[in-house]
């Protein structure tokens, strides 16, 4: 009985390992979806980086929390890059994926010191860019 009632508490327990954070998900697959589009008004529509960014930035600024809006903001500056650096949307989705880990996982370093965004990107796009050139 001793143990049915162990094997009982800890199911019932509260792991906080199991559970997913959805914010952080949410977080993680907006940065994705932001870098993607932006590449997409970037080169499909040929609309030029800026102005392919700006449209992301103001949207997801008028959209979401500044905490995200401003993780959007930064993924949307990968798919500012050339096709040469970046040659597909879904490319541009891969490293927004990516630099969401990153900025979650950095959201406390260097807090409010200029820089940090563009420096997220293009540290994401790197590290990507190596490791797709090590298996292709």
């Amino acid at each position: 009985i001793d143990h049915f009632y162990e094997i009982k508490s800890l199911i019932n327990r509260d792991n906080t390992l199991r559970k997913i954070n959805y914010e952080n998900l949410i977080l993680v697959l907006g940065t994705a979806f932001s870098a993607a589009i932006t590449w997409y008004l970037n080169h499909s529509l040929g609309l030029g980086p800026i102005v392919a960014n700006g449209i992301v930035g103001v949207i997801v600024a008028i959209l979401f929390s500044s905490k995200k809006a401003g993780a959007f903001y930064i993924a949307s500056f990968i798919g500012m890059s050339s096709q040469l650096i970046v040659s597909s949307m879904a490319m541009a989705g891969l490293i927004g994926l990516f630099a969401g880990f990153i900025i979650i996982f950095s959201q406390e370093v260097y807090d409010g010191v200029g820089g940090k965004g563009g420096t997220i990107a293009a540290l994401s796009t790197q590290i990507i860019r190596l490791i797709m050139s090590l298996f292709i």
